[in-house]
């Protein structure tokens, strides 16, 4: 599934590909599940014509501002993919789902082999007050986001603090790669209950939540499975992964093998020696 980073990093290759200031000509739907509050014909009705304005993102949600106060949302969900690409390259047709076709001999093809993905269409005025988007907590790189707001958050939960941080109610952004990520360089145990974290470890844990997506970022994200950000650039943070993924491999810091368990049913890694 794509994380914050992921999310990121396909909102900076859309914005730096030519894509806004651009409109749309028509709309294509080959998945009518994917739209969550419109029909198809009122999907197309109040997209075509405008313009695509900004992008951003609140959590793992992407939210597109169009000309006359509309806005997209999007959620890309396991293995959805949005590209920018010329009305003439080859199309894997098997996984292409909706077409947004533009002025300027291009189109923003949205790809998923899941299905799982959804678009929502709101006026401006309405979007942040979306189901989806008003339960979402802060993220990381949020200049609200600090170790208080954090623990605010997490310390009287009863579940385990691996299973807390994926809580996107509780700090959104943060997925199974990245929670693994944070916990090690915070040397906390993704089985311990939040209630049984100090002040200090609530303050590693937020620096190195922000630090750890910020470098992400930087990197493109990271490709464990099948993410991509464009059609041939996969992400590189993968590279630089500390223990995801790393089961029976030697700790980079105390050389003791990296464990995987099951935390809430999401496979964990971590090191039985710094992550006591």
């Amino acid at each position: 599934m794509p994380e914050l980073p992921e999310v990121q990093t396909v909102i900076n290759t859309l914005k730096d590909s030519g894509l806004l200031n651009k409109a749309i000509t028509n709309v294509s739907i080959y998945k009518i599940k994917l739209l969550k509050n419109a029909s198809p014909r009122q999907f197309q009705k109040f997209l075509v014509g405008e313009h695509f304005i900004d992008i951003e993102r609140k959590g793992k949600f992407l939210i597109f501002h169009l000309s006359h106060k509309k806005t997209l949302v999007i959620h890309l969900r396991m293995e959805g993919k949005l590209f920018y690409e010329p009305n003439e390259s080859e199309v894997p047709k098997a996984h292409l789902r909706i077409e947004f076709v533009l002025n300027n001999k291009h189109t923003l093809r949205y790809y998923d082999s899941r299905i799982f993905g959804t678009f929502h269409i709101y006026r401006d005025a309405e979007y942040l007050k979306a189901p989806q988007l008003t339960k979402l907590a802060l993220d990381p790189l949020d200049i609200n986001f600090d170790w208080k707001y954090l623990k605010n958050h997490l310390f009287g939960s009863s579940r385990a603090i691996k299973t807390a941080l994926l809580d996107q109610t509780s700090v959104s952004g943060i997925g199974n790669i990245y929670a693994d990520e944070i916990l090690f360089l915070s040397r906390v145990h993704p089985l311990r209950k939040p209630s049984t974290l100090t002040d200090s470890e609530f303050k590693l844990l937020a620096k190195n939540s922000t630090l750890i997506l910020k470098k992400a970022i930087k990197h493109g994200g990271t490709t464990v499975s099948s993410y991509k950000w464009d059609p041939t650039h996969y992400g590189g943070y993968q590279n630089l992964l500390l223990v995801h993924t790393k089961k029976d491999q030697p700790c980079p810091t105390c050389r003791a093998k990296i464990q995987k368990i099951k935390v809430n049913g999401r496979g964990t890694y971590f090191c039985p020696r710094c992550q006591k």
